[in-house]
């Protein structure tokens, strides 16, 4: 048994051995790094036998210098060893990293045609063996990833597509004070789970500056639906000059997994907020009034926060006075009570197609809500943010609400509806649970905006921003009021 033992040991150190020289030998055939392929890459991958591997995360592999990184945006769960990471002058690439624990290698040649590699991407078991079956699948790369729990690698393709230069950070000094907390929140999955405080305890990370204003009041900024918080420190900057304290909740950093698979929500957002409210409360003083800020998902818990239910129930909502749902994921439908002690802004860009501006004008004309004002500007999605490129339609952006609605009855249930009226979801009678997310991942999710940074719309905006936190303007005064 030691003899057996050692043998095992042997090769287990050779088989390593020969992995080590592998990966060694396959990073050093790509020449020095060179900056002829510099720019943003959009990915699409798929992996022999794994049906659910082409699950694009949002993330963008960056090319700078010729070094290859990745923005970790969306899902940002790529992890890359950017010293090994490169790709010369030839268009030879090698990439080493890992996405959610799955190591990864990536190889080939930019230039390669998209076809020049492929896989079978399903399998099944014929007599006790694996069979490969299907249309096969194609890419410009190869790639081997090795999963979780698995011993060997499996031959993956994967297509990278040059969608503009690399993006271009917008920094600036800040030597504000930050002070870090930790809020005790939960993962309240659904509203009837929030409405019912239930749900399992989540410590969640939140950021406070500007406390010496404490007293005049608290902007909030919650996430929007990915951990990447480029535009929340963007939006906590634009805000942070009308005198109040900031805090930026980083919610989505502990829960996150992939952008619309529910493993954070709207009712998650909504209780990290309260949660912080009660907790800056307790350490630093009750602020006077509390405004909350967010994008998108972030944008749906915010218009949450003036259900009269929730607020009956959380006496810590009641201090929210205003909310400003940019890039608004507004319901076409609400008959949820809703209190007149806030004022609620959807604010949209005019040509976006993500969160269209024409389902906040359908939620405006269903609810008769008169504290509801709509703000329409020059652009697309994310036209507000500087930390986006100008705008430019982007094919891989995912969205939802142009395929379906979402609508809610007064007791807070969500109906979800097809806008072509062949099916709904009924979250009443059929539940909020993993069948609801497939559901909603079958028959909702589609790709293709305007998106990115639109200067002119983004300055009235910021600019309307001002004039209702600090001049007390009437919305229909503002530049982007809409009827």
């Amino acid at each position: 048994k030691m003899l057996e033992t050692m043998l095992k040991i042997l090769k287990s150190i050779r088989n390593s051995f020969l992995v080590l020289i592998l990966f060694t030998s396959t990073a050093l055939a790509v020449g020095k790094p060179s900056s002829k392929y510099d720019g943003a890459y959009t990915y699409s991958d798929y992996c022999r036998g794994s049906k659910n591997s082409n699950a694009y995360d949002g993330s963008q592999f960056i090319i700078q210098n010729g070094i290859v990184k990745n923005d970790r945006g969306g899902a940002g769960r790529w992890t890359i060893d950017e010293k090994r990471s490169k790709v010369d002058e030839k268009g030879k690439i090698y990439i080493k990293g890992e996405r959610r624990g799955n190591k990864s290698i990536i190889t080939g040649n930019l230039n390669n045609d998209e076809k020049k590699y492929s896989v079978y991407q399903f399998k099944r078991k014929v007599g006790g063996k694996s069979q490969y079956y299907g249309d096969k699948q194609y890419g410009n790369l190869k790639m081997k990833r090795k999963y979780k729990g698995d011993s060997d690698y499996v031959p993956c393709v994967i297509n990278f597509k040059r969608i503009g230069d690399v993006p271009k950070k917008v920094v600036s000094k800040d030597d504000r004070k930050v002070t870090e907390i930790t809020i005790n929140s939960k993962n309240t999955n659904d509203d009837i789970t929030l409405l019912n405080n239930d749900g399992k305890n989540q410590k969640v990370r939140v950021e406070l500056r500007n406390l010496e204003s404490i007293t005049k009041g608290l902007i909030i900024v919650v996430p929007s639906s990915t951990p990447n918080m480029d535009d929340e420190l963007y939006y906590e900057k634009q805000v942070s000059k009308h005198g109040y304290a900031t805090a930026i909740v980083y919610g989505a950093e502990p829960r996150y997994q992939k952008k619309f698979t529910g493993s954070y929500t709207s009712s998650m957002i909504l209780y990290d907020a309260l949660a912080t409210i009660d907790e800056v409360s307790n350490q630093f003083g009750k602020p006077r009034e509390v405004i909350l800020i967010g994008s998108s998902t972030g944008s749906l818990a915010i218009f949450k926060a003036g259900w009269q239910d929730l607020r009956n129930k959380y006496s810590s909502l009641n201090l929210i006075t205003k909310g400003f749902m940019i890039n608004a994921a507004c319901p076409d439908m609400s008959e949820v009570k809703y209190s007149d002690k806030i004022q609620m802004y959807a604010i949209n860009g005019q040509q976006d197609e993500s969160t269209p501006p024409w389902v906040c004008k359908n939620l405006k004309d269903s609810s008769n809500n008169p504290n509801l004002y709509l703000l329409t500007y020059s652009g697309g999605h994310h036209f507000e943010s500087r930390m986006y490129p100008p705008s430019k339609y982007d094919v891989e952006s995912m969205h939802a609400l142009p395929t379906c609605s979402l609508n809610y009855k007064s007791n807070l249930h969500q109906i979800i509806k097809k806008r072509d009226g062949t099916k709904e979801w009924d979250g009443e009678k059929q539940g909020y649970k993993q069948d609801q997310k497939k559901w909603f991942g079958k028959n909702c999710i589609d790709k293709g905006t305007l998106q990115g940074y639109e200067e002119y719309g983004a300055k009235q905006f910021w600019a309307d921003v001002k004039s209702i936190i600090v001049d007390k303007k009437d919305a229909k005064s503002l530049k982007g009021y809409t009827q």
